[in-house]
């Protein structure tokens, strides 16, 4: 696996841990955060999330141990954090939520590692056909997933997408839908 596909692999597994998605950006830490709301995510939808992967890998008996792990370590690591989200201060109290947004980035850095480990011991279990299967599997639609999606890549647009090149009214123009100036 090159670098870059490694580095996409622990981001999207980082951004799963981290209960986040990708696509809406920010810490989370909106009037809405907790199990379910917007940015977070529940013990299930890990699993819903994962349940593709897990199918295009057909996994061996043998290999579910590691497989268990894997989904295990990032869901534990989704009751941790909305856990601790649960505990988040009152916006008005600035010193207390800075502190507390702090200490969610520590444990999105040891989530992130300690999901990364679980990651490398599954990946030593899997035959070179079900690695390249889970070097090159994208979660659709999505940012990283393989088509357009709703993601915010290169090409998207506000109105038909998200905030690619052109977006903020530079030379191509594209800012809130309006058509690229050539």
């Amino acid at each position: 696996m090159n670098a870059r596909m490694k580095l996409m692999t622990v981001a999207l597994l980082a951004a799963l841990s981290a209960g986040t998605a990708l696509a809406h950006g920010g810490m989370g830490y909106g009037p809405h955060d907790g199990p379910g709301a917007h940015g977070a995510m529940t013990p299930e939808q890990v699993t819903q999330r994962l349940a593709p992967l897990k199918d295009a890998l057909k996994l061996q008996p043998s290999q579910l141990g590691a497989w268990n792990a894997f989904e295990g370590k990032i869901t534990a690591n989704v009751q941790a954090r909305n856990k601790l989200r649960e505990a988040r201060p009152a916006p008005t109290d600035r010193d207390a939520l800075a502190d507390f947004r702090v200490s969610m980035l520590k444990f999105n850095a040891q989530a992130a590692e300690e999901t990364n480990a679980a990651r490398k011991a599954l990946v030593a279990t899997l035959s070179p056909e079900q690695k390249a299967t889970f070097d090159n599997y994208r979660p659709g639609p999505g940012p990283m997933a393989g088509g357009r999606g709703d993601g915010y890549g290169p090409g998207h647009r506000h109105g038909g997408g998200g905030y690619g090149p052109g977006y903020g009214g530079g030379p191509r123009g594209g800012c809130m839908g309006a058509p690229d100036k050539v």
